[in-house]
């Protein structure tokens, strides 16, 4: 039998300014203090789930270890169990304090595979290198049920701030990792692993909800990694387009299951952010290939690993305003086992 671990892990902070209002999703937010973008129906504006009486947890945090440091720019990701009631997501529940200071910010809450809510926090100002960072979720936040948050959490970090080189306007990742930063298990691959080879050139990017599978280092609590690029050059950008190939020790046993590995993109700048739901175990669901000859994959369970292929992904959002960076991670789903390695190539910002 599977274990189950239901993390609530520290929150780290996005580097930018501004909020995103350019989705257009029902049950969207304004008020002096956050903005709320609610994108599918991982946000509900009302009790619909009359016989729920499971209280509301988080499944999964990105990251999940408390006090460490983190690059100010890593995103802030709850991945819960249950849609989340809208109203009850507030300053009074949803705290998030700079040096004893209140921060607002926009929150963005995604639809995961299943239906539930996937919330990530940007602060509407960024956060100061060295900044003593808290978070604070209460038992006032509740689910589509109107169950409250099981316990009351409490998170804290310090930020650090990393040198920014350029990207341009695009990568294949052929020149190192010169304007990347690498949180976890995360590397630039200059060969073929098995099943995963350069989508195009002779390198690609890579991250892992394991450990030490690319690189010498573990992901984040043995579940979540993520990679930052940028700045880019645009001054201006309203698509991301990119290449991935998603790589599971999920498949084929736990498609279907609560145990859905996920793959999100952020993209930031100086007057707001966007945030989408890329893919998971069980939205890609059976249509993998078996992958063999990946080091340490399957690294758990039976012999079979998954993979997609390299598949195209456009993401089309508002105008932002550089300088523009863009933010990828990878997380197990409330499990710290069976793990997930994605490929990412040829990126570009138009």
């Amino acid at each position: 039998m599977k274990k189950i671990i239901l993390c609530s892990g520290l929150l780290a902070a996005l580097v930018f300014t501004g909020c995103s209002s350019d989705d257009s999703n029902s049950g969207n937010t304004n008020d002096d203090f956050y903005t709320i973008v609610n994108k599918g129906t991982g946000g509900v504006t009302a009790v619909i789930d009359l016989n729920d009486t499971t209280p509301l947890e988080v499944a999964q945090a990105v990251p999940s270890v408390s006090g460490q440091q983190y690059p100010a720019n890593t995103p802030a990701v709850f991945f819960m169990n249950d849609k989340v009631l809208l109203s009850t997501v507030n300053e009074n529940t949803f705290i998030v304090k700079e040096n004893g200071r209140k921060v607002g910010g926009t929150i963005s809450v995604n639809e995961a595979a299943n239906g539930y809510a996937i919330i990530t926090f940007m602060p509407y100002k960024t956060f100061a290198d060295n900044a003593n960072v808290e978070i604070n979720l209460t038992t006032g936040i509740q689910d589509d049920g109107g169950q409250p948050l099981y316990q009351e959490m409490s998170y804290e970090y310090t930020t650090y701030s990393v040198p920014s080189t350029s990207l341009g306007d695009a990568t294949g990742f052929e020149n190192g990792a010169d304007g990347m930063v690498f949180i976890g298990d995360g590397n630039i691959v200059s060969a073929s692993l098995g099943c995963l080879s350069p989508f195009a050139g002779s390198s690609f990017a890579a991250i892992t909800s394991g450990d030490a599978l690319v690189s010498a280092n573990n992901a984040i609590g043995g579940t979540s990694s993520a990679m930052i690029l940028g700045p880019f050059d645009s001054n201006s950008a309203s698509s991301l387009s990119f290449n991935y190939n998603f790589l599971s020790a999920e498949f084929l046993e736990y498609v279907g299951s609560e145990f859905d590995d996920s793959f999100m993109a952020v993209v930031v700048g100086q007057n707001g952010a966007h945030v989408e739901f890329v893919t998971s175990v069980n939205t890609i669901g059976e249509n993998v290939t078996q992958c063999e000859g990946f080091p340490g994959m399957p690294d758990d369970g039976d012999d079979y690993a998954g993979f997609t292929g390299w598949t195209s992904k456009t993401i089309n959002f508002g105008s932002l305003t550089g300088p523009v960076y863009v933010i990828f991670m990878t997380t197990d789903v409330s499990d710290d086992i069976y793990s997930t390695v994605v490929g990412i190539d040829a990126v570009s910002l138009n």
